[in-house]
């Protein structure tokens, strides 16, 4: 039984027990007297819980006026589970507020939604309502509620203000934003003026978004922290950035190889644009190779749409290969849909430098959120490569959150079929019925500008190569921690290892690795 039902059953026995107060008493020979009397001591109890529930709001109130939200939730929920009907409707309003800023949400909306249906009129509780379900992620119905409250009050701040924030949460920043600017001409609001800057700036506008960002004056703790956040985010869209990485890999076949990256990226007219060079030098024990990438990317969102393209060109012994990257992801109220194409040079290893492969891709991804704990994932990918082989490779996979906010937990499960027409010995793992069933657990905290993000996982994986086939148990992680070691500066390191058979190179392996970007 989740949280909302538990709270629901309570909101629902409390009120049964409260309007109960006589029996009818029947003889023990089944013939009822129709007499009516008082049962002391059921009386006795109903008053004992309502004192107890009295008890408990009086706790809760004492723990919010300290902003201790999470205590005065628990209190708060014990005191309406014991006798919802102690408290006005008022009351109950008050208490929810401060049940989902404990980010209790689900059951903030049960309150919510008791309340309302005692008086669908109470615009206090729909419109909060409404804030509970965008903040759970849950916008369509956001929406609907917001809508409610508009078509009452066409000007209602409050109402705009969540309607806008659905708009934009969804990925349509433009469309957002004459919702926000008549949430504005209402009168000064610190929330409708950072959600318009907001707005400009995931629209590509960042000095818009600076100049309506401006007036800002933050009063309470939670202005200052998503102010905070919106300097970050204005930080890291400035017109230009420079980046640095490395990384080391090595694995059981005696391969290592050793990965140095620098890119310039700079942002105009909406369009995120970056140049990298990449030098890979790898080595063997019969061979040593060094490949340089030279590319360029591009990227922008049109509304729903996330667009993106790129160019390069791999050299490796005097000999060059172009290289090229297109795609396009789109936004739905039910998931995300995406198509790409690509093509690479192979460089995991010194054979595969030597030997010169490149793969050519198409990829069609598709994900379904049933809700802000649960989604699915599913993609398929052909490759075609260089020396005249083939594969298919279809991932289908879930995920669910057993905690929506920081520290974020999730456990999920993945089912992977690769298949190669043939073994071509070029040097890249290339099975036949490659079938592997993974489960994983990941684990994600940030604060203060620092953030960690760990992922164990596990299965059993079976295939055939060169007609012996294998089956084995496997193991592995990858896991980042990075920080803002000042303003517009942020260092991460990296790390992932495993003895999964699905990677290019199919070994044992470990890779460490760390970036740094500079935004100015």
């Amino acid at each position: 039984m989740n949280r909302t039902m538990i709270v629901s059953a309570g909101i629902l026995v409390g009120l049964c027990l409260a309007h109960t107060p006589t029996v009818w008493a029947a003889d023990r020979g089944g013939t009822g007297t129709g007499t009516v009397v008082s049962p002391p001591q059921a009386a006795g109890e109903e008053n004992d819980r309502e004192k107890e529930a009295v008890r408990r709001k009086d706790l809760g109130d004492e723990y919010a006026a300290k902003e201790d939200y999470p205590r005065a939730a628990d209190e708060y929920l014990a005191a309406l589970s014991l006798f919802p009907s102690a408290f006005s409707r008022q009351e109950r309003l008050q208490m929810a507020i401060a049940i989902s800023w404990a980010d209790r949400l689900d059951e903030a909306a049960a309150v919510l939604r008791q309340i309302l249906a005692e008086d669908p009129n109470d615009l206090a509780a729909r419109i909060h309502l409404a804030k509970v379900l965008s903040w759970a992620d849950k916008l369509e119905d956001a929406g609907i509620e917001a809508d409610r409250v508009l078509e009452r009050e066409p000007e209602n701040q409050d109402a705009l203000l969540v309607k806008a924030n659905t708009i934009r949460w969804r990925g349509d920043a433009r469309a957002s934003i004459p919702v926000y600017e008549k949430a504005l001409a209402q009168g000064e609001s610190f929330d409708a003026r950072l959600g318009l800057a907001f707005a400009h700036l995931d629209a590509g506008e960042k000095e818009t978004a600076k100049a309506i960002s401006a007036p800002l004056k933050p009063v309470y703790p939670y202005q200052k922290k998503e102010l905070a956040r919106f300097s970050d985010a204005l930080c890291s869209m400035q017109t230009w950035r420079l980046g640095a990485a490395f990384s080391y890999y090595s694995d059981s076949d005696k391969n290592t190889v050793n990965r140095s990256a620098l890119l310039y990226g700079f942002r105009t007219g909406g369009w995120d644009t970056e140049l990298m060079y990449r030098l890979t030098d790898a080595k063997d024990p019969a061979r040593k190779e060094r490949a340089e990438d030279l590319g360029i990317t591009t990227q922008k969102t049109f509304g729903r749409f996330d667009t993106g393209a790129g160019l390069g060109v791999n050299r490796a012994d005097g000999v060059n290969l172009v290289t090229g990257q297109a795609r396009a992801d789109a936004n739905t109220a039910w998931g995300a849909i995406g198509v790409s194409a690509a093509r690479e040079a192979l460089t995991d290893t010194a054979q595969l430098i030597q030997n010169r492969v490149a793969r050519s891709t198409g990829t069609l991804s598709v994900t379904e959120t049933a809700s802000p704990r649960l989604s699915f994932n599913e993609r398929y990918i052909y490759s075609g490569y260089s020396d005249g082989n083939n594969s298919q490779d279809l991932w289908l996979g879930t995920k669910y959150a057993i905690t929506i906010a920081p520290p974020k937990v999730a456990v999920g499960y993945r089912f992977r079929y690769l298949d190669f027409r043939r073994q071509s010995g070029s040097g890249y793992f290339d099975p036949e019925d490659f079938i592997s069933h993974q489960v994983f657990v990941s684990l994600y905290t940030e604060k203060n500008g620092y953030y960690a993000y760990i992922e164990p996982y596990g299965g059993y994986q079976s295939y055939t190569r060169y007609g012996a086939k294998t089956g084995s148990t496997f193991f592995g992680f990858n896991g980042s921690a990075g920080w803002m070691m000042k303003k517009c500066t942020a260092l991460e390191a990296f790390a992932e290892g495993s003895n999964y058979a699905g990677t290019v190179a199919g070994f044992n392996y470990f890779l460490v690795g760390v970036r740094l970007n500079i935004y100015f």
